[in-house]
């Protein structure tokens, strides 16, 4: 199936949702009609298997949240829960699990990391617009915003910081799928300091919010139990056993 990137309703006789998603690889990829994304994929067979045919714009996340959140698509392809989202997301239930590490050059500035707070003594780097950059703030770390996941791996290369702080898809993703050349990005080291789940989230001021997120729950678990979800994931180079301890989106 195409990916979707416009707000105009497919042909046919389907029901269909939107879901605004993020460029956030490799689970969810813009302008990528083969490969979209595993988050896209699983979200396409479990409205699917419901009839319900999906359409997926990309934006930048605080756009796509804006979206979302003032109900002008039928929600999010993912986010992490926060209370302060409850007034305004259903939760679905959970479409994979997202991890946060740090990244470095030198092994023994992560080797004392177990929290975040044990960085508090360093310049760490955060893409802008990622939840993370407050979370990094709120703990006091020294904080350098980048404008991607690029200029943070170039910052890293050029010691310019102590180590980056990032979720671990859309980074692995650039490091070692990515097109993008980057020598000697072996150099760089992970320190993983979280492990969480992520949901679809539809917006509560969306006509159909409570019958979508029925819907979408018993597609996931359709898809769940028939293979699918695990074959989706296998696209992407992530085994069915690792599946749940890999990245996704958090945001």
């Amino acid at each position: 199936m195409a990916a979707q990137n416009s707000l105009i309703s497919p042909a046919g006789q389907h029901e269909t949702v939107t879901l605004a998603c993020n460029p956030f690889p490799p689970s969810k990829i813009a302008n990528n009609n083969t490969l979209p994304g595993y988050d896209v994929e699983v979200l396409r067979a479990a409205f699917m298997s419901r009839n319900i045919s999906l359409i997926t714009p990309f934006n930048p996340w605080k756009r796509a949240y804006f979206l979302a959140e003032t109900g002008q698509v039928d929600g999010l392809c993912s986010c992490s829960y926060l209370p302060e989202r409850e007034g305004d997301f259903l939760y679905s239930d959970v479409l994979g699990h997202v991890r946060i590490a740090f990244y470095s050059t030198r092994p023994e500035v992560l080797e004392p990391i177990k929290k975040l707070e044990d960085a508090a003594k360093m310049t760490v780097g955060v893409v802008n617009g990622y939840s993370l950059e407050a979370t990094a703030r709120e703990a006091n770390l020294d904080v350098v915003v980048a404008n991607s996941e690029m200029t943070l791996v170039n910052l890293l290369m050029s010691r310019r910081l102590d180590a980056a702080l990032s979720f671990t898809a859309p980074m692995d993703y650039l490091l070692n799928v990515g097109e993008n050349s980057i020598a000697d990005t072996n150099k760089i080291k992970t320190k993983v300091i979280a492990n969480n789940p992520y949901y679809s989230c539809i917006s509560k001021k969306s006509e159909k919010a409570e019958v979508l997120l029925r819907q979408l729950n018993i597609g996931l678990k359709t898809i769940r139990s028939n293979g699918v979800y695990d074959g989706i994931l296998e696209k992407y180079g992530i085994t069915s056993d690792a599946s749940k301890f890999l990245p996704g989106q958090n945001q």
